[in-house]
């Protein structure tokens, strides 16, 4: 019985916690009553775009700038760790902590607070790798980051899938490990289904995204917080 409450309560409090839009919060003190600032990456004809549905902390570092979005990045980050650390180290015998971790991904992918709308999940991925593994969070972003040279939109994914073959050389190829890197990156693709079907569609329609725009935005979103810019950045968004 004592373990059934705790299979239970770990999945309801984890997926609570991970409903938490940090994003959201920002930009309702920031911008009250404004809509959210989305991702849109236009291709290199400016002819047609592809919107993110995600919210968080790029939105937030393209709004407000990167010490805005760096802190809802943090605190994506300990949402995820905290619990997934805290049930580690309190229940160590079983593996309640993994699915604490897959139960906070479940609930920022997928918030019931907002619609099911939720964000990209990598942060939340980086804190829960920083509990479990942190020299396996180092190995699979660098490789990530790598991958992302050749398919710069899919560093992220390359990076939450060798998680796989990373827990399969740690911990054997039939660890519970393998199967909560596996269940990650299903939930992280099917996150990702929407961008996916614009791209397919964007592709199909002879289009090429420009992912410079990104960046530039990120680059602009610095400028923002220069003493001497802010309001003049202020002023031309307003117009």
């Amino acid at each position: 019985m004592a373990s059934h409450l705790i299979f239970i309560l770990t999945i309801v409090c984890g997926y609570l916690i991970g409903s938490i839009s940090f994003a959201r919060i920002v930009f309702a003190i920031l911008k009250p009553g404004e809509p959210l600032t989305l991702i849109r990456t236009p291709t290199t004809d400016a002819q047609a775009e592809l919107v993110s549905h995600a919210v968080g902390a790029t939105n937030v570092m393209i709004a407000f700038g990167p010490r805005w979005g760096i802190m809802v990045s943090v605190l994506d980050a300990l949402k995820a760790f905290l619990p997934t650390l805290i049930i580690k180290i309190m229940i160590p015998e079983a593996p309640y902590y993994l699915l604490a971790a897959v139960a906070v991904l479940v609930g920022h992918l997928w918030p019931v607070w907002h619609r099911f709308s939720g964000g990209g999940g990598n942060s939340s991925i980086m804190g829960m790798m920083l509990a479990i593994s942190p020299v396996g969070l180092l190995v699979t972003h660098a490789g990530g980051m790598l991958f992302g040279r050749f398919a710069p939109m899919f560093s992220f994914v390359g990076g939450v899938a060798l998680t796989i073959p990373w827990f399969a050389f740690r911990n054997g190829l039939y660890s519970l490990e393998v199967v909560f890197a596996l269940t990650i990156t299903i939930l992280y693709v099917l996150a990702e289904l929407p961008e996916i079907m614009q791209l397919r569609k964007l592709t199909r329609q002879g289009h090429t995204l420009d992912n410079r725009h990104v960046v530039s935005m990120m680059k602009k979103s610095v400028k923002i917080e220069k003493p001497g810019n802010h309001h003049e950045d202020q002023g031309s968004e307003s117009e």
